[in-house]
């Protein structure tokens, strides 16, 4: 059984994914910070392989510190303003570095899991489906 998220995981997971998907007040969509995800977390915890909850965990804790080496700050993920954060992830996943690409974009992936899985979204959508991942 994979290792459960840290308190401090959680945060660093949960400000990266509303980095990824933030809210649109021109639209009124909610963004994926807005969510109670917590289902969704724990399904995944239960069913996913292995390898995607470390590789998930590993993109948690190396976007949370990239700040130090993509933009020069001596700050986490979360210390960063909205713009900063979009910056971010934009270079990793620009970077020329593959396994930097391919954490940024296992977030990214992992966050329209997460979002369009959430009952209130698939409803709005119109998409029949329950939490599950």
């Amino acid at each position: 059984m994979p290792l459960p998220w840290l308190p401090m995981e959680q945060r660093w997971r949960d400000c990266l994914l509303a980095a990824v998907l933030p809210p649109d007040p021109a639209t009124g969509r909610a963004g994926i910070g807005d969510l109670d995800l917590r289902e969704f977390w724990e399904q995944l915890q239960r069913v996913a392989p292995p390898l995607i909850q470390l590789g998930l965990r590993a993109a948690v804790w190396v976007l949370t510190w990239s700040p130090v080496f993509l933009l020069g700050r001596l700050r986490s993920f979360g210390g960063l303003s909205p713009e900063e954060r979009d910056t971010l992830l934009v270079r990793a996943a620009g970077s020329r570095w593959y396994l930097l690409r391919q954490l940024a974009d296992l977030l990214k992936l992992m966050a329209c899991f997460a979002y369009f899985r959430h009952q209130s979204i698939r409803e709005k959508l119109g998409v029949p489906g329950g939490s599950a991942p």
